[in-house]
């Protein structure tokens, strides 16, 4: 019967194809419902299997939010997938109906999505590796894991996330600038002082490895500078740390000029100044 397959195609597409063979009778009695799906779909809109496929409503519906309708709440996961498939996403994460339920009783549309993941989890996924190991290693996150840091509204705090990812890029250029190892506290606080400006780090953490030898050599009784009063006198964030740089980088110069060695062989990389400053 041709009104019985209209059925299970509309019901197939809306993701309730099991509920067919309930329907059949419906439709033997009123075969005009198949040419208004609206109708049918609302007769059987206080079923169980309707509010498990449509479970994104009942979230709404419990935060004050209006209903999106069958073919607008099919259409929204459509445009959802179509957001995560050309972020390059791969098939299968994040894009299931239980996601998209998510997605959508949170409110959340695929413009707010798109912008979640190509600002954040794209900005990280495609930057240098040194930035996705820093991720796994200060933050535990598996590539996987790196993608719901950025788009899942429940497990994350948006801006939080970003933070993070710039803790990451801050813990990168350290570790391959100056070869420093930065922990989540050291490199999220540098990713404050700094507002997130990535080449201010890159070009701090350059200047400390170019002058490694000059601030991390014992003389004349005084010992090497750690790596935090590296960090805190060249970045700024400790003006005690910046001035015993400043001392050291004197005493090494004037002690070097007249050995000639340093002066002659480290061009360039005794004037370590402040960064920004």
């Amino acid at each position: 019967m041709a009104a019985i397959d209209d059925l299970k195609s509309i019901l197939n597409y809306y993701g309730l194809g099991s509920l067919a063979d309930s329907l059949s009778q419906k439709i033997v009695d009123d075969p005009t419902l198949v040419a208004n799906p609206d109708v049918l779909l609302f007769s059987i809109k206080d079923t169980p299997q309707y509010k498990t496929r449509f479970k994104g409503n009942e979230v709404r519906r419990a935060a004050g939010l209006p209903e999106l309708s069958p073919a607008d709440y099919v259409n929204m996961e459509s445009l959802y997938r179509t957001t995560l498939s050309g972020n390059s996403l791969p098939k299968g994460f994040y894009d299931s109906q239980d996601d998209f339920a998510n997605f959508i009783g949170k409110d959340i549309s695929p413009n707010e999505l798109n912008a979640r993941v190509s600002q954040g989890y794209n900005a990280v996924m495609q930057a240098e590796p040194g930035t996705k190991a820093e991720l796994k290693q200060l933050y535990g996150l598996s590539d996987g894991d790196i993608a719901a840091f950025f788009i899942d509204p429940e497990r994350f705090n948006q801006s939080d996330a970003i933070k993070k990812a710039q803790a990451a890029q801050i813990a990168s250029e350290a570790r391959r600038q100056a070869g420093f190892t930065l922990d989540a506290t050291a490199a999220e606080a540098l990713a404050t002082e700094l507002k997130g400006n990535i080449g201010t780090a890159q070009t701090g953490f350059q200047q400390i490895g170019a002058t490694q030898e000059l601030l991390g050599m014992d003389l004349q009784g005084e010992t090497a500078l750690s790596q935090q009063e590296q960090i805190a006198g060249t970045f700024g964030t400790n003006q005690a740390a910046a001035q015993r740089i400043a001392t050291r980088r004197r005493k090494r110069q004037a002690t070097f000029e007249q050995g000639g060695s340093f002066a002659a062989t480290q061009t360039g990389t005794t004037g370590l100044g402040t960064v920004g400053q």
